[in-house]
């Protein structure tokens, strides 16, 4: 952190007004610009080393404007300095997901979980790219899967908001693979019964 303090001394303008006591999750359009600003001046510093933390904060700034292919540019840099990242190929596949490039996702994902093969956030969008393939077993077969990984999990409180979703796409997949018997399974949550359906280990 401290390497990076000197390297990018010269970015901010030290006559820059601080915002620290103003900090919040929401940016204004204009707050938006003036980071990205800055985000690429300090990637412009070293075009031939490029910095992996100054790549996926470009990546994140990107996504939130909706400039997708620029996204995908900078997590594949990123991707460059650490190959063996799960959440940067999340961060990666979600990306090509929301510019409607799902076969490149599922391989961003699937590259994730073979990093990291908890990865229920990652397994799970896996999923949903699948049903946007029209591949619904296979999208069935993932979900019941991140919620085996889940139900494993010690920390429950933390996964009920992301199993509510799961459980939700998981109805969603299985109406569209055609199998009405097994939408009552999925409505009392009786994954026992699921999983031995779908052959999930």
């Amino acid at each position: 952190m401290s390497h990076n303090r000197t390297r990018y001394r010269g970015v901010v303008d030290p006559s820059m007004p601080s915002s620290k006591s103003q900090v919040t999750s929401f940016m204004t359009k204009e707050h938006h610009a003036a980071v990205t600003d800055l985000y690429i001046k300090a990637a412009q510093m070293s075009p031939q080393d490029l910095d992996p933390d100054v790549q996926v904060g470009l990546g994140v700034l990107f996504n939130l404007s909706g400039e997708y292919s620029k996204a995908v540019d900078c997590f594949s840099a990123a991707l460059k300095a650490r190959p063996e990242d799960a959440m940067l190929w999340n961060k990666l596949g979600a990306t090509l997901a929301n510019s409607s490039r799902s076969e490149e996702a599922i391989h961003a994902y699937r590259q994730a979980l073979h990093y990291l093969p908890g990865f229920t956030r990652s397994r799970y969008n896996l999923g949903i790219s699948c049903i946007n393939l029209k591949a619904y077993r296979e999208a069935i077969e993932h979900l019941l899967t991140a919620l085996n990984v889940q139900r494993r999990a010690t920390t429950a409180a933390s996964t009920s908001q992301m199993s509510e979703a799961v459980w939700s796409t998981l109805r969603l997949a299985v109406s569209l693979y055609e199998r009405p018997e097994l939408i009552e399974h999925v409505s009392s949550r009786n994954l026992d019964v699921l999983i031995r359906e779908f052959g999930i280990d």
